[in-house]
């Protein structure tokens, strides 16, 4: 048995509207990330150490965050330095990239539980 590609992140990137709360718009580009990447930010998030729980969406943001052509946008040490608006924007994007990668099932085909893909 061969897994086909919707079981693995895809090397497309993503292109996003990211609305700051003073009304700037900003399109970005962001990567999925595989699973082990978001493993290791629910568990930076549920550490005992501060230190790692703060930097866990700083981590992520790194991981995801990239500019048009794949490389980077951001370290984690620069994303650390983010302010909190554009933190949980970034964070947003970088969920709603990774929630449903792949084709989402129509409303049919999530109740019969089949897919035609």
């Amino acid at each position: 048995m061969s897994l086909n590609d919707s079981f693995f992140v895809s090397e497309k990137l993503h292109e996003k509207k990211v609305t700051l709360p003073d009304g700037s718009e900003h399109i970005l580009h962001f990567r999925e990330v595989p699973a082990p990447v978001f493993i290791r930010f629910r568990e930076q998030q549920n550490s005992a150490d501060e230190a790692i729980r703060a930097a866990a969406v700083a981590n992520l943001i790194a991981a995801s965050l990239c500019e048009p052509d794949g490389k980077p946008a951001i370290k984690a040490e620069q994303a650390m330095k983010l302010n909190v608006a554009a933190a949980q924007a970034l964070v947003t994007a970088v969920m709603e990239v990774n929630e449903f990668q792949g084709k989402k099932p129509s409303p049919s085909e999530a109740e019969s539980g089949s897919s035609s893909s």
